[in-house]
């Protein structure tokens, strides 16, 4: 896993309001979006991650945060990038006991990048 292209998109995501907007109106168009242009042009605080893996594409592209948790993605950073993405939509207790059960699920994963 490219963890820190994971890491870098979860974080452009969470600050930008355009890029939160965007993926979650149509995340598998965003990404394709993003991999497209190798990147978006950021604002300074975004690191550039380097390219995506597909299995890292195919869980952005599907809000899977369990994936993305068993792949080693940065759990807080992973935490708050669920919660923009997924709150309204599922109430922030479902998403709270979801997350827990995912993430029990898939044990500790390394988070080193």
């Amino acid at each position: 896993m490219s963890r820190h292209a994971v890491n870098a998109f979860m974080r452009l995501v969470n600050m930008d309001r355009d890029s939160l907007a965007g993926y979650v109106a149509d995340p598998p168009r965003f990404v394709a979006r993003y991999v497209e242009r190798g990147g978006f042009e950021a604002p300074p605080w975004v690191a550039r991650g380097g390219p995506l893996t597909e299995t890292e594409r195919q869980a952005l592209a599907a809000r899977d945060y369990g994936a993305l948790y068993a792949m080693g993605a940065h759990p807080y950073l992973l935490w708050s990038f669920a919660e923009a993405v997924w709150v309204p939509e599922v109430s922030r207790a479902e998403l709270v006991e979801d997350f827990r059960a995912k993430a029990l699920q898939a044990g500790h994963p390394s988070y080193e990048s």
